[in-house]
């Protein structure tokens, strides 16, 4: 896409120009993402990149998407170009330095509302107030998982951690734009450190990956924090300091995302604390362990 006589492009013209691009660069969803940029540029949807193929746009517009899509096939995740991501049939607003939740984790929300929704729950009487459960979540990042579970739980009140200030303005940004304000509120913190009180389930998803695993990672997901992805040698830094002070009511749950290979030894680390009881690990759909499911004894 040279800059003489880009003015006369159409929408069109924009989308075969940028799927030949990301194509060439090896992006697998290049026809829908470049709708996505496209949209992204014009300030439109992507049904209305879709329904005016003809259209002609301005020099700036056309600058402004031949950026964007240099940017993406140069490895940068197309959530941070647009500014959004859906999890769990919601928008979530991320950006760079904040990780971009992926869709292996909506099996973690999924948990998290069968636990709540299981018949031992049908007459809540514990929580922060009566009737309510108690949630914490722990390293939220963007709120996407605390805000997914509250727009299915209703009578559930959460209070959700993260050591990054930018991450936490997203997050809050994310429950007023998903109607869950008043559900969910925000702590500035390690771990469990700055929340209240003994929690009735405790969901995380923290950094579990080893350190010698970053050259074997795809570019998108190198290019996101690397506090958010890597956990020292073993992979297990995070969630073993999580384990060894971790605040749950008696028989409450505590659901943690790990690596596919890591079910044995965070057994083992359960193993190790009489507080503690391994309950069971729970597959995503490719078959992989995904999900540790934890009872305080």
């Amino acid at each position: 896409m040279g800059r003489p006589g880009i003015c006369e492009l159409t929408v069109a013209d924009c989308l075969a120009w940028g799927r030949s691009v990301l194509e060439r660069n090896g992006i697998a969803e290049h026809r829908k993402e470049v709708e996505f940029l496209l949209a992204d540029s014009v300030g439109r949807s992507p049904k209305w990149i879709v329904l005016n193929r003809h259209h002609q746009l301005p020099k700036c517009t056309l600058e402004e998407f031949r950026q964007l899509v240099i940017l993406r096939a140069s490895g940068t995740p197309i959530q941070y170009l647009i500014g959004m991501t859906e999890f769990f049939g919601l928008e979530i607003k991320v950006g760079r330095g904040v990780y971009i939740p992926k869709q292996e984790t909506e099996l973690l929300v999924e948990e998290a509302l069968k636990y709540l929704g299981t018949p031992q729950h049908s007459d809540l009487t514990w929580g922060m107030s009566p009737n309510r459960a108690n949630v914490h979540e722990v390293g939220t990042g963007s709120g996407a998982i605390a805000i997914s579970i509250a727009r299915h739980a209703p009578i559930v009140d959460i209070m959700a951690s993260d050591i990054s200030a930018f991450a936490l303005s997203l997050a809050r940004e994310n429950s007023h734009r998903n109607g869950v304000a008043g559900q969910v509120s925000f702590c500035l913190g390690d771990l469990q450190d700055p929340l209240p009180g003994v929690p009735d389930l405790v969901v995380a998803n923290l950094p579990y990956i080893r350190g010698s695993e970053d050259a074997n990672l795809p570019r998108v997901v190198r290019a996101q924090p690397r506090s958010s992805l890597f956990s020292n040698s073993s992979g297990l830094g995070h969630i073993r300091r999580l384990l060894k002070d971790l605040k749950l009511r008696p028989a409450g749950r505590a659901l943690l995302e790990i690596g596919f290979d890591q079910a044995q030894r965070v057994e083992s680390l359960c193993a190790g604390n009489p507080r503690l009881r391994y309950v069971r690990t729970v597959k995503d759909l490719a078959g992989l362990d995904r999900i540790a499911v934890i009872s305080a004894s």
